[in-house]
C-alpha cells in the first residue's frame, strides 16, 4: 500500500516508533503499590501494543483530545491486563503510574529504546532520505533525540533530521493536521509526498490522512487487520521497502 516511488520524505513519531516504557520504572513501581509485574521486557512491548489497540477501538465519531484522561484509562487498562494484573487490582496498578512510577522516577519514563527501529532510521537517513520527527510530546523532544542518540537538528555525531517538532513546544498536538506544517515547511516537501510512521490509529493515522500525508502504521504483532490503512510491522520493513526502490532505479534516477 505504499508505493516508494510517490514519497520525497520521512516524518517520523517518537513513542511507539523509537521508545516505549522502560519495563523497570514500571516493574519497580508497581512492586511498591504491592503489585508483581513479569520480568521479560518483551512482554512490556507487547502490552504497548495491545494498549494502542484498544484505544483504536475507543475512537468515535468526534476527533480525540489527546489530554482526556478518560480515553487514556483504555490504554493503561489494556496494558496492564496484557501485563497479567488482574480486573480487581487495574484501578490501583493504573493510580500507582501516577504516585510511584511517574511521581518518583527521576528519568523520563519512555526510554525502553527500540534499537532495531533506531537502527532502520538510521539506514533511511544514511541514504540520503529526507527526514524529520513531529512528536505529542512534553517539551522535552529533541533533547530526547540526542540523549538516545537517534538524530539531531543541523550537523553533528548524529542523523540529521530537518526539524523536531514537539507538541508541547508548538502549542498543537496531534491528531490536529497543523502539527504537521513545520515538519513540511522544513523538509521542502509536498504533505502529498511526505510519509508519516507512528503507532497510533487515532494520532498518527488520523492526524497524518487529515493534513494530506501519505502514513503507515508499526503494527508488529499485526493486531490492526481491521483498518485499511497502511501497516509495516516495524521501522526496518520500511527501511528494505524504501532502499530497495533506490538501489532498482535506472542510473541517474532518484526513487524513493
Amino acid at each position: 500500500m505504499i508505493d516508494p516511488s510517490d514519497i520525497d520524505a520521512v516524518v517520523f513519531d517518537i513513542g511507539g516508533v523509537f521508545a516505549i516504557r522502560h519495563h523497570d520504572p514500571v516493574r519497580d513501581g508497581l512492586r511498591r503499590a504491592g503489585i508483581e509485574l513479569p520480568m521479560d521486557p518483551d512482554v512490556f512491548h507487547e502490552a504497548h501494543h495491545h494498549a494502542v489497540r484498544a484505544l483504536a477501538e475507543r475512537i468515535g465519531d468526534s476527533p480525540v483530545v489527546e489530554g482526556d484522561v478518560t480515553f487514556w484509562t483504555h490504554y493503561e487498562r489494556a496494558y496492564f491486563t496484557h501485563l497479567g494484573v488482574v480486573e480487581a487490582d487495574l484501578d490501583d496498578a493504573i493510580a500507582a503510574m501516577g504516585t510511584e512510577v511517574y511521581a518518583k522516577e527521576e528519568q523520563p519514563i519512555w526510554r525502553g529504546l527500540l534499537e532495531g527501529n533506531i537502527a532502520a532510521f538510521h539506514r533511511i537517513a544514511a541514504a540520503g532520505i529526507p527526514v524529520a520527527i513531529v512528536s505529542n510530546n512534553d517539551g522535552t523532544a529533541e533533547q530526547q533525540m540526542v540523549t538516545f542518540g537517534i538524530c539531531q537538528v543541523g550537523d553533528g555525531p548524529l542523523a540529521t533530521v530537518a526539524i523536531v517538532v514537539d507538541s508541547t513546544v508548538l502549542g498543537i498536538s496531534k491528531p490536529d493536521p497543523a502539527i504537521f506544517t513545520p515538519a513540511l515547511v522544513a523538509l521542502g516537501t509536498h504533505a502529498s509526498r511526505t510519509l508519516y510512521v507512528g503507532d497510533t490509529v487515532h494520532a498518527d493515522v488520523h492526524g497524518a490522512q487529515a493534513a494530506g500525508m501519505p502514513v503507515v502504521q508499526l503494527d508488529p504483532y499485526d493486531l490492526h487487520t481491521a483498518f485499511g490503512h497502511a501497516r509495516l510491522p516495524d521501522v526496518g520493513a520500511l527501511a528494505d521497502l524504501l532502499l530497495a526502490a533506490r538501489t532498482s532505479a535506472p542510473e541517474g534516477d532518484v526513487v524513493l
